[in-house]
């Protein structure tokens, strides 16, 4: 027997020649397992002919198709497994590529001895929104890009900064002019950049074209994790453009730049845990700034509210992070503007961190505070204690001593002797005339005072009686009348209820015929 999601052709034979045996009358109580010994069956397969067993050997064929079309399984999200466990593996391959790569060009360079001179490509961009193209492909419209060529040894040695000004689409026009406003400060639609991507991709190329190597090729680009989507976008924008291959740009983390160098550089230092390093890289590229300095912005964010929103700043900063750490193993001489900002040098990060941790802001207009953290201290109105003060009519020392002059909470026991003269002399009679004491003073003064027991939460108060109504509902004024005279009885159902007394209860002659008078 053939194994199941295997059918040969002997097997569709076995069906076929089993239903002309029972037509005959043959009986198979074990079905086609009875089949497959039957001698007969057997002999009639051997003499069939190259063509009668062509029938049969197609229907394998087509079983043997059918069998390798699975069922689709899908996500809770109703995204392909199969799909995504594909584009996992691609992406690990890409990975596993990029790792080699970097790997052997830090070792061949260190190997000749001009690691120092090594040239890398780094490249950002700023975008206005982006927008979902594809099931899994997302496009970001771009408003900015930079380029740079930079070593250890020279810095950043040119670099190229071009401003899209591409017309926004219908629908995102207010997304925008929010990351315009919140990132990077482009204006949309911008009257001085530029607006032909063919333009743009001319330009990136020439650019490029002194450092394409011996394989005409061009140098890989170096972007942080987060703007590598962003990068790739726009190159694929590029080339899209011009109907050349997107295959020509390849983009690789600067992460793992950094992490491969380090762990080259590193390896005969103790002072460093390399294992450590990818994360301390993910950690430098997304938190360490530079605040001053500023001038290596391009010459629109040059005059902006916001000039380290630049991408050219930003290459700036990352190759200042590279230079930070690995200048000192090649035994570079760092130097201002160069390898480190001109007006600010630090040996490490961790001066930045102590530095930070032992500032303290103080205002010279609350002097009169004496405890420094009531400046952050806010009320339940969200008014701080240092804003209470500065606005108030007294000063904190005022307020001291208002406090401290206050005189203290007198309490008077009832049961003394003292209190109940008190009490006395109060209602108009002597100590000894008890008989003329208001009944509430009397036990007051006899009786101790007892604690009454307090509610345990807010507005408690005892159950009405069901199916009470209130006494303002069922007590009618007698004078009421007296306010109506002025008014003749309507008669009927709606008749007033301040028109009628207690006493004067009258009886409804019947349904629409008003009252008996």
């Amino acid at each position: 027997m053939p194994k199941k999601g295997g059918k040969n052709a002997f097997y569709f034979f076995m069906i076929d020649w089993k239903t002309r045996a029972e037509r005959q009358g043959a009986v198979f109580p074990n079905g086609l397992r009875d089949v497959q010994l039957d001698p007969d069956c057997s002999a009639e397969w051997k003499n069939l002919t190259k063509q009668e067993k062509g029938k049969y050997e197609a229907m394998a064929k087509k079983d043997k198709i059918t069998s390798q079309i699975s069922v689709v399984k899908r996500t809770t999200l109703g995204e392909d497994i199969n799909h995504l466990e594909a584009k996992a593996r691609e992406q690990q391959r890409f990975k596993e590529l990029m790792n080699h790569n970097i790997k052997s060009m830090i070792k061949t360079a260190l190997s000749e001895k001009n690691l120092s001179l090594q040239v890398f490509v780094l490249i950002h961009t700023n975008y206005f929104f982006k927008e979902l193209v594809a099931p899994e492909k997302i496009k970001y419209f771009p408003a900015e890009y930079a380029v740079s060529i930079f070593s250890l040894e020279n810095g950043i040695e040119t670099t190229q900064n071009v401003v899209v000004s591409i017309p926004i689409p219908l629908g995102y026009k207010r997304e925008a002019l929010e990351s315009s406003k919140e990132i990077h400060g482009i204006p949309v639609e911008y009257a001085g950049g530029e607006n032909n991507f063919a333009d743009i991709y001319a330009k990136l190329v020439d650019f490029l074209a002194p450092y394409i190597n011996e394989q005409d090729k061009y140098p890989p680009f170096y972007t942080t994790n987060e703007n590598l989507l962003p990068v790739r976008s726009l190159l694929e924008q590029l080339c899209h453009a011009v109907k050349r291959d997107t295959e020509q740009f390849v983009v690789y983390e600067l992460e793992t730049l950094y992490a491969r160098m380090a762990e080259e550089l590193y390896k005969e230092r103790d002072d460093r845990n390399v294992k450590l390093i990818p994360a301390y890289a993910m950690h430098m590229f997304k938190r360490c700034t530079y605040m001053s300095d500023i001038g290596s912005e391009c010459a629109f964010h040059k005059y902006s509210t916001n000039p380290t929103a630049c991408s050219s700043f930003e290459l700036q900063r990352w190759v200042w992070i590279f230079c930070e750490e690995f200048c000192e193993s090649l035994r570079i001489d760092l130097r201002p503007g160069v390898h480190h900002p001109k007006k600010e040098r630090f040996d490490n990060f961790a001066t930045v961190t102590r530095t930070l941790d032992n500032m303290k802001i103080v205002d010279n207009s609350m002097s009169d505070l004496s405890e420094p953290e009531n400046a952050a201290i806010l009320s339940s109105t969200n008014v701080s204690e240092q804003h209470r003060i500065k606005v108030s009519s007294r000063s904190y020392k005022d307020e001291l001593r208002r406090r401290n002059q206050s005189a203290p909470i007198k309490i008077i026991q009832y049961g003394s002797d003292e209190s109940i003269n008190k009490l006395a002399d109060k209602a108009g009679c002597s100590k000894s005339d008890d008989t003329n004491l208001d009944e509430s003073v009397k036990n007051s003064v006899e009786e101790p005072v007892k604690s009454k027991w307090v509610p345990s939460y807010l507005n408690e108060k005892p159950m009405k009686p069901p199916n009470i109504s209130s006494c303002a509902s069922l007590t009618v004024n007698n004078d009421a009348a007296a306010y109506n005279s002025n008014f003749p009885s309507i008669g009927g159902r709606g008749k007033s209820l301040l028109g009628r007394s207690n006493e004067e209860s009258r009886k409804v002659t019947g349904r629409g015929r008003g009252y008996i008078i």
